[in-house]
């Protein structure tokens, strides 16, 4: 039961994101994420082999989304540049033959290794064009630095939720006999595949990816970072520019 509850937080980011960031790729991005969410949500509140591949299959979804965001470096968000209709034509493959793949041999290895894959190219791509790209070049270093700064945050998040993961799966034994001492609702607290769920760092990452995509596509100036209840999102500035 936690851990399809707990994928609420997910959801609700991703509701969050979609409805304040005032951001053209915001909504796709945000639908991933809720997509992820639910997912999730229906594959450990039902334990279904379809609704495994229904939590599985969005997280590479949503990663080569991501990927195909970061490599778009024309301005605007539109489908008329030859750039942009090859990279939608090639994650449109990989997303069909991953699907083929995966569903004729569901190794769970395969998936990993493809997902991180993923996640890594995510994170050198950023590392290029915010310190290689010429079009990084275009971005002030303030906003750059705050770019890093909430995509590093992501990360480090997401390495300490798959490090409480993995030590809820070495110590499952051990956090079992906690869990059943403490009772519900605090047994809640040692469910380490549960805070894999709300502490992975999703939502930072793809602030830190909206912005960055956002400044590399149009004027740096015309964006800038608020806060609504403590969490942060991409706004768009009503201002003349010069």
């Amino acid at each position: 039961m936690a851990n399809s509850i707990s994928n609420i937080a997910t959801i609700a980011f991703a509701a969050f994101g979609a409805f304040f960031n005032a951001a053209e790729d915001s909504a796709l991005l945000s639908s991933g994420m809720g997509l992820v969410g639910f997912g999730s949500f229906w594959f450990h509140a039902t334990l279904l082999y379809h609704a495994q591949l229904a939590d599985e299959l969005p997280m590479i979804y949503l990663t080569t989304t991501t990927l195909w965001l970061l490599f778009d470096q024309d301005s605007g968000f539109t489908f008329k540049t030859g750039r942009t209709r090859l990279l939608t034509l090639i994650l449109t493959l990989f997303n069909t033959i991953f699907t083929w793949t995966y569903y004729l041999n569901r190794n769970p290895l395969y998936h990993q290794v493809v997902f991180g894959t993923l996640l890594l190219s995510i994170a050198f791509r950023i590392y290029y064009l915010l310190t290689r790209s010429t079009v990084g070049t275009r971005i002030p270093v303030e906003k750059k630095k705050t770019i890093a700064i909430f995509f590093g945050s992501g990360v480090a998040q997401f390495v300490l939720a798959f490090l409480l993961w993995n030590l809820d799966n070495i110590f499952c034994d051990t956090i079992t006999r906690w869990k059943v001492s403490v009772g519900w609702p605090l047994a809640f607290l040692l469910e380490g595949h549960s805070w894999w769920h709300v502490a992975s760092g999703t939502y930072m990452k793809f602030i830190g990816i909206q912005y960055l995509t956002l400044c590399m596509k149009d004027d740096p100036r015309k964006f800038t970072l608020q806060y609504k209840m403590g969490l942060p999102y991409v706004k768009r500035v009503n201002k003349k520019l010069d």
